[in-house]
């Protein structure tokens, strides 16, 4: 998978503007606010139809009030297909290959990412939902079936939750079959992900933080020793009381242990940041092992995160990963990087370099 080209406009500090990108590895570099960044943030937003910086595409338009006009040629191994996202005073719209997109699935599928930088520590910070995202994103790549059970449970549950805040019990419990049928295959095709990529972040971990023993355990969200259906059937009372569904996959938790404590309370930030990309590279080799796509990895300033041995290490298995590699730095120096395509952004023109 990889972003062939970019057409740009309206987004942040960034001139408009066109540019082709390297298939393996792109270092983009300038000083602080020039706008190396907003180039990673215009890739994700061409991924996912939302930034990872801002909680809203219009924080990203140019003054807040610029149409923003993104237009990339994508790469996934087969063909070259055309995919743009447009956000002005109408809405947000996406097109594939011409057409509206078919939902944001499409997308993701078609152009998968993933971002290293300061935040990416949440993994291990937040709650339970941040992980249970981490978990269910391998799982939609890995599983064709997962989308499609994930979509009948959360409509079940959606309907379900509005039932018993309603207190029209009969309809709520109604639900509880399809609630089952479909939390029940979720629940096992995360099982079987999870399976096949414990061994993997494990592996990875190894390599750069030594003996720490890192496990992955994961909760389904209902008393172990009990089906979905009844532990649905035991929380009837408490669920009339509180108006919502107490148990089942949307409960469930992905816990990241260190040394059998929380990796967040054992591990330095330093450790949790390495961590974080094992567990990254470690998706996107499950995911590859069975025909899925790379995800894009988006690097930002992975040089003031890591001492020079554990970034030299984090580039080079970056670089082996077979994904399409974007880093930003401040200077190119401060990546071990001698090959693909090095980019300098100042005052938000994009200029492609000569190594």
């Amino acid at each position: 998978m990889a972003v062939h080209k970019l057409s740009l406009s309206g987004i942040r500090n960034l001139v408009d503007g066109r540019v082709g990108f390297h298939p393996h590895c792109n270092v983009i570099t300038g000083a602080n606010a020039a706008g190396k960044t907003s180039v990673l943030e215009a890739i994700h937003i061409l991924a996912r139809a939302r930034s990872f910086r801002a909680g809203r595409l219009d924080r990203v338009r140019r003054d807040g009030k610029a149409p923003l006009i993104l237009q990339g040629e994508v790469d996934d191994g087969w063909q070259v297909h055309r995919v743009g996202v447009g956000r002005d005073d109408s809405g947000t719209r996406v097109r594939v290959d011409g057409e509206d997109a078919r939902g944001l699935s499409q997308l993701a599928r078609l152009l998968p990412v993933q971002i290293v930088n300061t935040e990416s520590q949440r993994l291990l910070q937040d709650g339970p939902e941040t992980r249970r995202s981490y978990l269910n994103w391998t799982v939609f790549h890995v599983e064709h079936d997962f989308h499609g059970a994930w979509r009948r449970f959360d409509r079940a549950l959606r309907q379900r939750n509005a039932a018993l805040r309603e207190g029209q019990w009969r309809l709520a419990y109604s639900l509880e079959p399809e609630l089952v049928s479909a939390g029940e295959v979720v629940d096992g095709l995360r099982r079987r992900v999870l399976a096949a990529l414990e061994p993997r972040v494990q592996e990875r971990a190894a390599q750069w933080l030594g003996p720490i023993k890192i496990e992955l355990h994961y909760r389904q969200g209902w008393a172990k020793n009990r089906g979905l259906g009844e532990a649905l059937e035991a929380q009837h009372a408490s669920e009339a009381a509180v108006g919502f569904t107490m148990v089942g996959p949307q409960r469930a938790e992905l816990q990241i242990l260190a040394e059998g404590m929380e990796a967040r309370e054992r591990l330095s930030r330093g450790q949790q940041k390495v961590l974080v990309i094992a567990l990254l590279l470690a998706q996107a080799e499950v995911v590859a092992a069975v025909g899925g796509p790379r995800p894009v990895l988006l690097v930002d300033d992975l040089p003031a995160e890591l001492d020079n041995e554990h970034r030299d290490d984090v580039v080079a298995s970056l670089l082996a990963s077979s994904s399409q590699c974007f880093f930003t730095a401040i200077a190119a120096a401060a990546l071990p990087v001698d090959q693909g395509t090095q980019f300098h952004v100042e005052q938000g023109v994009i200029t492609e370099m000569v190594y």
